[in-house]
């Protein structure tokens, strides 16, 4: 007979740690909604499958049963029977069906557990803002990314005894740390909004058998983004099945050279500077303009123009002449004004600042070449805070895609409030810019943009994309419109960019009827009478 004393203690905690079980409880991830609270991202509970191997008793049988209901190969199940552990995931985040049929297999050392799955029940609608989550639960893109702190909750722990058999006997619970849900965010779109964007933009996409393409309606006084969509897309509830290029949010993450578009900048700064007015004329050369040995032409031939139509009809020379009346330097202020060459502050992962250059690393050319869009790169969502500064009045408006963060009961955490940056313009300039962009609508480059009774203005922009080689396409653009309505009284602005699109490519032929269409059912949608 043997008494041993020495190892009393460690052994009678060994003896007790066999009898403890720690169940991990998982929280419920917040909702994502629209600023109407109609649900973008939901989460709902799902049991997952995992194996005790020590516990299951023909591990052969049971993989063969197993691959039956779950599908998986019975050589990879028996691998996991093999393992020296007590605890191995079998298959995640099972469909009810499958997990009955599994529950009625009765094998023992198989067990489930219930883990939350997220849903988008709108598919792809707005998927580059809600982005998606992993496996277990961690935001990877979008609002799931930027929020996976306030979204995922807090896990808790239920500490308990089990039997000889590994049952857990739920009397003898002595423990539990109940896990806190994730709060919710409410974004500033609206699902209405975003489903007319994203409607319109998909089918000017096929029509002109795009590259890719973007669109954003954004409120120009406050920021706040209504709809902001790219294409191609994808639906975050089947993340496999998409390409990673169609996960990618082009409207924040994508930059280019805009052309015609950028001419507002140009247009505002000789205009706010006094250094040209409305009125007055400009010779276009006919179309035909030498500068330090390169030279420009415009898409028509133009012979005297006043500013004003200079703009209306987009010709590159009358602006090229106008930005050398205000020379480089000023130019270059106008455009970090416009915010331009930094980020918007959209707060979305993955924005970019495009590209501006200062005037100490400009050629001889880069001051014409600018001025109307090229050398200088930009993304969709600069285009539309840059639209809207003339739209509002004169003001930098920094965009907002959140509208707060609240528990579940509905009480507000934080509140993102709209942000007036700092004045780009004066009022009277932005008022004489509205004036003119409306003529580009009514009879100009951007005809096709034409609300009947709303009175839209806006700009046209075509630009050669730049080659391997260094040197401008002949074959590939990127096309782009960039307005309001109405004109003398703002309410929202749309940016429409198509990249590559074929065989038309003109913005104005591509891009207005898109935002056209837009734009009239936002007026319906939002009861708004024509005049």
């Amino acid at each position: 007979m043997f008494v041993q004393l020495g190892a009393a203690k460690p052994l009678s905690k060994l003896a007790s740690d066999q009898y403890k079980t720690y169940v991990r409880l998982l929280p419920k991830r917040g909702v994502i909604y629209d600023r109407n609270l109609r649900e973008l991202a939901v989460s709902i509970n799902l049991n997952s499958i995992f194996l005790d191997p020590e516990l299951v008793e023909d591990k052969e049988s049971a993989a063969q049963k197993l691959s039956g209901v779950l599908g998986i190969d019975a050589e990879k199940i028996l691998q996991k029977l093999n393992k020296d552990k007590r605890f191995v995931w079998l298959a995640r985040k099972l469909d009810p069906a499958v997990e009955r049929a599994a529950r009625n297999l009765h094998i023992k050392g198989v067990d489930f557990i219930k883990e939350p799955q997220r849903v988008y029940p709108n598919a792809t609608l707005a998927s580059h803002i809600t982005g998606f989550v992993g496996l277990d639960d961690e935001g990877l893109e979008g609002v799931e990314l930027l929020f996976d702190d306030h979204l995922k909750g807090t896990i808790g722990w239920r500490y308990s005894i089990r039997d000889a058999k590994q049952r857990e006997v739920p009397g003898y619970e002595y423990r539990e740390i109940p896990p806190a849900d994730g709060n919710d965010v409410v974004l500033t779109i609206d699902n209405v909004v975003q489903a007319i964007a994203e409607k319109e933009l998909d089918n000017s996409f096929k029509k002109y058998n795009a590259k890719g393409a973007n669109i954003i309606v954004m409120d120009p006084y406050t920021g706040a983004i209504l709809a902001l969509a790219s294409r191609p897309t994808y639906d975050p509830n089947d993340i496999k099945a998409y390409p990673a290029e169609a996960r990618r949010n082009r409207a924040i993450c994508d930059f280019f050279e805009p052309g015609s578009s950028f001419k507002i900048v140009t247009a505002t700064a000789v205009l706010e500077e006094g250094v040209v007015d409305a009125g007055d004329e400009f010779f276009c050369e006919n179309g035909e303009f030498k500068w330090s040995s390169h030279t420009y032409h415009d898409h028509k031939p133009y012979g005297w123009l006043a500013f004003r139509d200079v703009i209306k009809y987009s010709s590159n020379i009358g602006t090229m002449k106008s930005a050398i009346k205000l020379g480089s330097s000023g130019l270059y202020r106008y455009m970090k004004r416009f915010g331009f060459g930094k980020k918007t502050g959209i707060g979305l992962p993955g924005e970019v600042t495009g590209i501006m250059r200062h005037p100490n690393q400009w050629s001889k050319l880069s001051l014409c070449s600018m001025s109307m869009g090229q050398e200088v790169a930009v993304t969709a969502i600069q285009l539309a805070c840059a639209i809207s500064s003339i739209a509002n009045g004169g003001y930098f408006v920094r965009p907002n895609i959140i509208d707060r963060v609240q528990d579940r009961t509905g009480n507000v955490l934080e509140h993102f409030e709209p942000k007036k940056m700092h004045r780009v313009v004066s009022e009277d300039t932005a008022e004489k810019m509205r004036q003119i962009l409306r003529g580009v609508v009514d009879g100009g480059t951007g005809r096709f943009a034409e609300v009947e009774g709303y009175f839209p203005a806006g700009k046209t922009g075509t630009a050669q994309k730049v080659e391997p080689n260094g040197t401008y396409s002949h074959r590939n653009f990127t096309a782009s419109f960039i307005g309001f309505l109405p004109y003398d009284k703002p309410r929202f602005v749309v940016v429409v960019t198509m990249d590559e699109p074929r065989p038309q490519y003109y913005g104005g032929t591509v891009c207005a009827p898109v935002f056209k269409k837009v734009a009239a059912q936002l007026m319906g949608y939002y009861k708004i009478e024509p005049r």
